[in-house]
């Protein structure tokens, strides 16, 4: 049963990448700025600013390849550390697929990797990371902004940690 589901995936995916071969896109960037909330278990820290830097290729009309990095300084801390340092960020890079249901609204599932430093840490360290986002592309009219929602998490010490992040970037073709 297992190796005929296999088998099914493995020949929709052929058929998928090769009626998609001839569609032709240019790639697309994006850069801004975040702002990340509803931290969990993310040093007694409770918000974060930062960057984004992104790009994706249309290979079909409904789906594209992504890749995202961004950078989150996490503030707002509500402990009183001695040697008046907050140090905690989290740089993830994830790759995923976006699916497009609609012409400018948009969901990814992605994975990848992130590098790490929370406030009791003496280094900085990567783990395997996780992530899920939907956004908006505002038409030309509006100078092509994107707004997209987020949700990036990676295991640290046995704990599922994670941040969401509401980012607004440019979109440059």
């Amino acid at each position: 049963m297992a190796k005929g589901i296999r088998l099914t995936f493995f020949a929709s995916l052929v058929f998928v990448i090769a009626a998609s071969a001839q569609y032709k896109s240019i790639p697309v960037f994006r850069l801004g700025g975040t702002i990340a909330f509803g931290l969990s278990h993310m040093a007694s820290n409770n918000i974060g600013i930062g960057g984004m830097a992104g790009a994706e290729k249309l290979f079909s009309k409904s789906f594209a390849a992504e890749l995202e990095i961004s950078y989150t300084y996490f503030t707002g801390d509500k402990v009183f550390y001695m040697e008046g340092k907050n140090k905690a960020f989290a740089a993830p890079l994830l790759a995923g697929i976006k699916a497009y249901p609609f012409r400018n609204v948009y969901a990814s599932l992605r994975t990848g990797a992130v590098y790490f430093l929370l406030n009791p840490m003496h280094s900085a360290r990567i783990s395997l990371g996780y992530g899920a986002a939907g956004g908006i592309n505002l038409p030309r009219s509006n100078n092509r902004l994107n707004l997209q929602m987020s949700y990036t998490g990676f295991q640290f010490e046995g704990i599922n940690r994670g941040y969401t992040t509401l980012a607004a970037a440019i979109i440059i073709r």
